[in-house]
């Protein structure tokens, strides 16, 4: 879902403009009846800081990290927005959600039900200016295509017998005999698969 400058006229994040060139939500860290607590990566336009992020109705910024030249902040928002995206069930909100140059994007996983509901009461506060729905099996074909047969079932088969739980339910060496190879072979064709995964999840994000 997307909202473009002449969505968010008139509206409380139409000043977001005039303080900063992008805004990237990287997490929520708190989530309560009012509102959510985020973890926020700000580029201030010049002359613009935290405090003046601070003015705005629905941001209230308590701390500012600034190790490593970072201008990551902590801040409280309860944009109606916001609050609707936290407190709708059976949906997730990807980071990070990106303002940009007077547009702002947020992307959601969830149950079919209940992103359209999400949708829905989403343009009685904002009417956004694109929605774009994918299946998440589009998604995971898109993904297949980067492995092979065999790299795929390692992948999976690990995934089934826990091997990416905490703590770890089975070993390499576990999987290799449950699949009846060399470990070094089965660890070779997962390592590929762990590869393709994070390739095509960070690409997801772009």
């Amino acid at each position: 879902m997307s909202w473009n400058r002449n969505d968010l006229a008139g509206t409380s994040m139409a000043d977001l403009d005039s303080i900063v060139e992008s805004l990237s939500i990287m997490g929520n860290l708190l989530i309560d009846a009012e509102g959510v607590r985020q973890l926020l990566s700000p580029v201030f336009r010049e002359g613009k800081g935290p405090e003046d992020l601070g003015k705005l109705p629905f941001l209230e910024v308590e701390e500012v990290l600034n190790q490593h030249g970072s201008n990551a902040l902590v801040a409280f928002n309860t944009h109606p927005l916001v609050r609707l995206a936290a407190h709708t069930e059976n949906i997730h909100i990807l980071v990070p959600c990106k303002y940009e140059q007077g547009d702002f994007t947020l992307t959601i996983r969830g149950l079919p039900k209940a992103v359209a509901q999400f949708v829905r009461l989403s343009k009685t506060l904002i009417p956004p200016s694109t929605v774009s729905v994918q299946h998440i099996n589009s998604n995971f074909e898109r993904f297949e295509e980067h492995l092979t047969p065999r790299q795929l079932e390692c992948f999976l088969l690990a995934s089934q017998h826990g091997y990416y739980d905490d703590p770890k339910r089975i070993t390499v060496q576990g999987l290799a005999e449950v699949k009846g190879i060399a470990r070094s072979t089965f660890q070779e064709h997962l390592s590929m698969a762990e590869q393709a995964a994070l390739k095509w999840m960070a690409d997801g994000l772009n």
